[in-house]
């Protein structure tokens, strides 16, 4: 198995990376749309069946990875459909722990992590994965597809002069894109209503941007209309900075035959690999005020769309949500204390997709699954927290284990 490529290290990157940029081009971007469109009407529909109290993160977890298997390998899940009785999210869950702990062994101790496969049961969840993606491949290379999928991409299908990889390198790189897509997805799905549902200013504003771009009649999944919903983008951006889907996957190396790289009081030498994380980055004062807030029109602010004197006040406390209340005229907003020269808003250390060559290659693709569903569930129903639910422990909850963790989040969708 290829180690490096799941550990996002050197080799992600150079020849390798030309298929997975190929794959999530603009051009390809537009042929997954249809998908996308089609799981998310379906995920609707299956949240409006259910009654009382909804785990809502099981629901995005299912739409998530039937959509990374659809646009991975043209099709072959159906959890949204079926539900889940194989347990492959519990298989997935406990992979990417083990991917996690085998980091740890190649970040401190490279030389022993070839073994870390041996000790008996460490890597069984993570074989069953692997074992179910050869499947995937398989069945993949003998049908064909007319469908122009990620594995068009990666099987060199779009450069017929060109040899196809070795089939263990295309296993390899579906689990890449199923824990990287739909694990990271769906979790970033969830900490955006998460956030809303605990902040009801926050939601009314967005409510309003909504309905004004997408009224009852108007299809949801017009992707052209994204571009002019600030509000949202600086929903999903501060979401991320909160809760990032990869909260410590930040590595880098100075190259050999670079000079020192020199960090404040640090010089590290060349040769060395150091880890940026990415979660202790986006809640530093000295990158963002009020790092500990969710604070969406901070970034209104900072592009110049909204003053400060109208922007929404930060809240650092989470409070259980209560009916969304209409924006507040800025005359009403006079308690919003933050003087303009003390505003910090250091976009350069934003970093939810990394950041240079070696970033996410399916950022768009993520972004564009984001505001679709987002939008259609704020256009199909009002979402609340279930009474009683204890909002500390989604904080409480949110782990890194290669990709985020985070807790069940259970909530009331009354339809509108």
């Amino acid at each position: 198995m290829s180690y490096s490529l799941l550990l996002l290290c050197n080799s992600a990157g150079g020849n390798h990376s030309r298929p997975w940029n190929r794959a999530f081009g603009s051009t390809a971007l537009k042929q997954y749309e249809p998908m996308i469109a089609r799981r998310t009407r379906q995920l609707l529909d299956k949240l409006a069946e259910q009654e009382n109290i909804v785990s809502l993160g099981k629901w995005l977890n299912y739409f998530s990875y039937d959509f990374m298997c659809d646009m991975s390998f043209g099709g072959g899940s159906e959890l949204l459909r079926d539900g889940d009785a194989n347990n492959i999210w519990a298989l997935l869950d406990q992979g990417v722990m083990f991917v996690s702990f085998l980091g740890a062994f190649f970040l401190h101790l490279p030389w022993l992590g070839p073994y870390v496969g041996s000790i008996p049961g460490a890597a069984g969840p993570f074989s069953t994965l692997m074992a179910r993606a050869w499947r995937f491949a398989v069945a993949r290379v003998e049908r064909g597809t007319s469908m122009r999928d990620l594995f068009h991409y990666l099987n060199n299908e779009d450069l017929p002069d060109k040899p196809p990889p070795p089939t263990k390198q295309l296993v390899d790189d579906s689990i890449l894109a199923i824990v990287a897509g739909a694990d990271t997805t769906s979790g970033a799905m969830l900490s955006i209503i998460f956030c809303l549902a605990t902040h009801p200013d926050a939601y009314a504003k967005l409510q309003a941007e909504v309905d004004k771009f997408f009224p009852p009649e108007e299809d949801v999944l017009a992707v052209p209309e994204f571009r002019e919903m600030h509000h949202l983008n600086a929903v999903i951006n501060e979401a991320l900075r909160l809760y990032p889907p990869a909260p410590g996957r930040g590595q880098r190396k100075v190259p050999a035959d670079a000079n020192p790289v020199v960090v404040g009081s640090l010089v590290i030498p060349p040769g060395t690999s150091f880890w940026l994380h990415i979660y202790s980055l986006h809640r530093d004062t000295r990158n963002f005020t009020h790092p500990d807030a969710f604070w969406p029109d901070r970034w209104l602010v900072a592009s110049g769309r909204i003053a400060l004197a109208d922007a929404l006040p930060p809240t650092s406390v989470l409070a259980p949500s209560s009916p969304p209340q209409p924006p507040r005229p800025s005359s009403d907003r006079s308690h919003t204390r933050t003087p303009l020269q003390d505003f910090t808003h250091n976009e350069s250390a934003f970093l939810p997709f990394s950041h240079g060559p070696m970033n996410c290659a399916g950022k768009n693709l993520a972004l564009l699954e984001l505001r679709m569903v987002v939008c259609a569930i704020m256009q199909r129903f009002r979402v609340t927290l279930a009474e009683g639910w204890d909002v500390r422990e989604y904080e409480r909850q949110f782990k890194d284990h290669f990709v985020a963790a985070r807790p069940e989040v259970p909530v009331v969708l009354k339809a509108r």
